[in-house]
Formats: structure tokens, C-alpha cells, sequence
């Protein structure tokens, strides 16, 4: 016998012998090549939740970045005013003019905005005598989008107005404008103000009701910085 089958025959007889050794050598063989797989397993969850999380934040501040760099906006608008100033029946007469307005946006639909208007009318129904008025209001707004670059949005301004008459002093009294409209967003900083229509509510004294139901479209531009 040679010293090759006599080693194995060795190993053989000592598996016979000590057949619980054995097998608690497979076993702990096992676990341990399960432990590693464990191991390695949990570092791949890790490094998978890593990336997960930084690709799910790195946006997300990347977002909150822009917004916060978007809330502020201005505005140059055209006015059509339609009012009824004199009072009984309509009376009614057209001043054209325009209003500049800024915004701060709170949250992603309600922002506080800020207006300066002022139209302008010429021989007011043949009497020879030209209007200015000019008005200030602010108040609340909230933008509903409907689309990537449609966007809906309503607002209620509260302020004053100066009435500006030829061969008259000028005169001040409340003012309110309620209404909508539609922008159009070209890109992050322009937006086009498609269309704007209020009711124009002033409170100057005629000497019957003393207030003037009046109609205001609006179009226009704004940039958001």
C-alpha cells in the first residue's frame, strides 16, 4: 500500500470514527458561507438605498432651489376699462391705460400681489372733459395650473383710487376689483397674461348711489426671476 491510499484510507476510517465532527464541519462551513451572503446581500441593500435616496433628493432640492428662486414676479399689463360713472341708466364711456404689478408667491397657488394702475379717457361723452384714474390695490391671488403651460388663476384687490378730471379737483374713494384669468407660461422667466377680466368696483360720490359697477379686461407680460 502506498502512502497516497494509505492517507485516504485514513480519512475514511476517521469519518467513520468521528461522524458528528464531520458533520458539524459542513455546518459550520455553511453558515459561515451564508453569513458572508448575508453580508454581502445587506451591503448591496445599503448602496442601492443610498443611490435610491440621492436620486430621490438630489431633485427634490434641485426643485425647492428653483421655486425658491421663482417666487417673486412682475408684470406690464394693457387695460380696457368699461365704466358707468354718471349716475342713472348706464352712461357709459371707455378709458384705455395699463397697470404694473409685482407678486411674492407664498406656496405653489396663493401669492400676495400688488398693483398700480391708471387709465386714461378724452372728451368723456362729448363734454370736453378728459378722466384719469389712477388706483392702487392689493390682495391675494391663486394660481390653479392646468397644464405645463396653462395656468388658471383668481384674485380679489382692495385699495383706493384717485379720480383725475379737467376743470374739476381730484377726488379719492374705495376700490375693489374681482376676477380671472389665463396665463400662458413661454419658459421659466416669461409668461404671457392671455386674458384678465374683473369687476371694477369704485365708490366715488355722484350724488345718487355713489359707487360705479365697471368692466376691466386686461392682457399682458410678466417675468418671473
Amino acid at each position: 500500500m502506498n502512502d497516497t491510499t494509505k492517507i485516504r484510507s485514513e480519512v475514511l476510517s476517521t469519518d467513520r470514527k468521528f461522524p458528528i465532527v464531520k458533520r458539524n464541519s459542513q455546518l459550520a462551513l455553511k453558515r459561515n458561507k451564508e453569513t458572508q451572503d448575508m453580508r454581502q446581500l445587506r451591503l448591496i441593500t445599503l448602496i442601492a438605498g443610498m443611490l435610491l435616496a440621492f436620486t430621490l433628493l438630489f431633485p427634490a432640492r434641485s426643485t425647492a432651489q428653483e421655486s425658491s428662486a421663482t417666487r417673486f414676479q412682475t408684470g406690464l399689463d394693457y387695460n380696457f376699462v368699461r365704466t358707468n360713472a354718471p349716475p342713472g341708466g348706464c352712461g357709459c364711456f371707455s378709458l384705455n391705460g395699463g397697470n404694473g404689478w409685482a407678486a411674492y408667491q407664498f406656496s405653489g397657488a396663493f401669492a400676495i400681489v400688488g398693483e398700480v394702475s391708471a387709465q386714461h379717457a378724452t372728451n368723456v361723452l362729448g363734454s370736453g372733459t378728459n378722466v384719469t384714474l389712477v388706483s392702487y390695490l392689493f390682495g391675494p391671488r391663486y394660481s390653479f395650473p392646468v397644464s405645463k403651460h396653462f395656468v388658471l388663476f383668481a384674485q380679489t384687490l382692495l385699495g383706493d383710487s384717485t379720480l383725475r378730471a379737467t376743470a374739476s379737483s381730484n377726488s379719492n374713494a374705495f376700490a375693489m376689483t374681482l376676477g380671472g384669468g389665463l396665463d400662458v407660461r413661454l419658459n421659466r422667466h416669461f409668461t404671457v397674461r392671455a386674458a384678465q377680466v374683473d369687476y371694477f368696483f369704485t365708490h366715488f360720490d355722484n350724488g345718487v348711489n355713489d359707487h360705479q359697477n365697471n368692466l376691466r379686461v386686461t392682457t399682458g407680460l410678466s417675468y418671473r426671476f
